[in-house]
């Protein structure tokens, strides 16, 4: 099994090659880029590259028959150590760093990292979510980043350089993944057979809110995590309604912030079911206003432009860099916003003030540092 089932990650591939020909593999890389762009999937075909018993390490180029190969493609192998978010939680909790408090260091990744490898010539940890670190989390992995265990690979996943904490990024080799591109996204679903059903070319049956992959295609933002949400029609129907809204430059009209929390409740009875719908929500508008701000900015991409987006854009003709601005203000205070529905604040107060900064934002009348709306104007 070659490198060719990665798609779009060539420059990653050449960057790990590089190293390996120098012998100079690092003991922890940060991997940073959009969601659903394959982060995850790189990770573990370069755990299996790694751990794989027929060809050695050198060639990174794992043979996918091996036992060492298929235990990494089931995610059984005694040397690869999983690290995820619990569904409910906000937050990466200690316990996956240091063990439950009745086994304190002497379960979880800390203590199981700095074993001796059962079977290949490595231990590598794949920590998912590495978005949702908070300090003390962090602090249960200082040691272990700063003196890793011998021969130990951690590799941690997450959307942005600027969402981890610093002692973690300092520690790391940041690896940079893009989004995918359309035809990249394409590729994947048909070869992968990711999508069974969509709607025919001329949208479906009449009345059904199915999408063609090509309009599912349009809105996926170069992810193939966001194409296959999307497939659901409920899903697909509420981005397009939400950055409709968006695109007015005054979103909290109209009382949206009801078809939002509407949105919130499709998710399930369950809190932490509820606000993960909402920090969709979120991410529908960040990609709304990244694909705005890249329009605005004249960068050229692959994805096609949306009458949502021709519509936000239209209203800074003339001054496209302050358009450009308040697009990328409205994503700090998107992120904000969904920072705080992890943090388990209230939903409906947090809508209200996000959709108001919103629309405040687009006129101007609000600045922002980092996430963080600072003011008027």
């Amino acid at each position: 099994m070659s490198w060719d089932t990665i798609v779009g990650h060539e420059a990653a591939l050449e960057r790990f090659r590089r190293s390996v020909d120098r012998g100079r593999l690092a003991s922890t890389y940060l991997f940073v880029g959009p969601e659903g762009v394959g982060k995850r999937t790189f990770a573990l075909k370069l755990a299996q590259a790694i751990l794989c018993e027929t060809n050695p390490i050198t060639d990174l180029a794992p043979c996918g028959h091996c036992s060492g190969c298929l235990q990494v493609a089931s995610q059984t192998h005694p040397d690869l150590l999983l690290i995820a978010k619990p569904a409910d939680k906000s937050i990466l909790p200690v316990d996956l760093f240091i063990g439950k408090a009745d086994k304190r260091h002497r379960t979880g990744l800390v203590h199981d990292i700095g074993l001796k490898p059962f079977r290949g010539g490595h231990r590598i940890a794949i920590i998912d979510d590495a978005d949702h670190f908070n300090v003390e989390s962090a602090n249960c992995l200082l040691k272990t980043l700063e003196e890793p265990p011998p021969n130990s690979i951690l590799i941690l996943l997450g959307t942005s350089e600027q969402r981890q904490l610093q002692t973690i990024v300092s520690r790391s080799q940041v690896v940079r993944f893009d989004e995918l591109s359309r035809d990249q996204v394409r590729e994947v679903i048909e070869s992968n057979r990711l999508i069974d059903a969509v709607g025919d070319e001329g949208g479906g049956q009449a009345g059904s809110t199915v999408a063609t992959l090509e309009s599912i295609l349009d809105h996926a933002g170069g992810s193939v995590q966001r194409a296959l949400q999307l497939v659901d029609p409920e899903v697909f129907e509420f981005r397009q309604t939400l950055c409709e809204r968006l695109a007015t430059g005054d979103p909290h009209a109209g009382e949206f912030a009801k078809t939002l929390i509407a949105f919130s409740d499709t998710g399930g009875k369950e809190a932490y079911r509820k606000r993960r719908q909402m920090k969709l929500a979120g991410d529908f508008a960040i990609d709304f206003y990244r694909a705005c701000c890249l329009r605005l900015s004249g960068v050229e991409t692959s994805q096609r432009s949306t009458e949502a987006v021709e519509k936000f854009v239209g209203r800074y003709v003339n001054k496209a860099d302050a358009g450009a601005s308040f697009a990328g203000d409205c994503i700090d205070r998107t992120s904000e916003f969904q920072y705080h529905v992890s943090a388990n604040a209230g939903l409906p107060n947090s809508v209200d003030s996000w959709l108001i900064d919103l629309g405040r934002l687009c006129r101007g009348e609000l600045v922002t540092t980092g996430a963080t709306v600072t003011g008027s104007i």
